[in-house]
């Protein structure tokens, strides 16, 4: 059985600054129960798992919105996992993925990562409410960072091929919301004590194509694969 991934509006538009788009979180539910992205306006971070999605805002608190509310970027899939990795010992962010990397199927698919466990220390950030189109590298030097210790969780993202970056994300994107959901934010860096790690390959890709009139006149022929690596780390 094919997987699909969908995505609402490629990335490179979220890049170059259009920041609002006519999708609502509502439609984006009919597509996935699972993923990431972001808000329009890029008002907090998003995190889809179970059907329910969470706004991860500037403060690093965490709530549950209104399915009116648009998006400009989503990325979501219905998550069903194939692969297991259990961490019983304590490993860093990039140990972590080093095991996932060396359990994927193949370089060349999108996978779905959910990971459950207890962090002793996490990094993650988040971005305040633009009031203005900018780009996404500019908008990164509003970030605000938290920093959690000791805290029970999960982790909640992709990793996709490097020749789909106009499209989304690539490589490892991942977000982190608390155990309580009510913290969370962007992954930047973290340490876990333990916990378990489920992946799912992804072999099909369904991709929305805005119709607003910022979308339809902007250039996206732009290489952004630079900015958003910046934005992104």
């Amino acid at each position: 059985m094919t997987n699909s991934l969908y995505v609402s509006s490629p990335v490179n538009a979220l890049v170059q600054g259009i920041l609002r788009e006519d999708k609502t979180l509502e439609q984006v539910l009919h597509r996935g129960d699972f993923g990431l992205g972001t808000f329009d306006d890029l008002d907090g971070e998003m995190v889809l798992v179970d059907g329910i999605f969470y706004q991860l805002r500037s403060d690093g608190s965490a709530l549950i919105p209104d399915l009116s509310i648009g998006t400009p970027y989503a990325c979501v899939t219905h998550f069903k996992p194939t692969d297991t990795i259990e961490l019983s010992t304590q490993v860093s962010l990039l140990q972590i993925q080093k095991l996932i990397s060396e359990s994927l199927l193949s370089s060349n698919l999108v996978y779905a990562i959910r990971m459950v466990g207890v962090f002793s220390k996490i990094r993650a950030r988040s971005v305040p409410k633009q009031h203005a189109y900018r780009p996404l590298v500019d908008v990164a030097g509003d970030q605000k960072e938290f920093h959690y210790e000791n805290i029970a969780g999960q982790l909640v993202g992709f990793w996709t091929p490097d020749f789909m970056h106009s499209i989304t994300v690539p490589g490892y994107h991942l977000h982190f919301l608390s155990e309580d959901k009510s913290h969370g934010g962007h992954l930047l860096d973290c340490i876990v004590d333990s916990g378990t790690v489920w992946l799912q390959p992804i072999d099909q890709l369904d991709l929305d194509l805005p119709h607003t009139i910022e979308y339809l006149h902007a250039n996206l022929d732009k290489d952004v694969s630079s900015d958003l690596n910046k934005a992104e780390h």
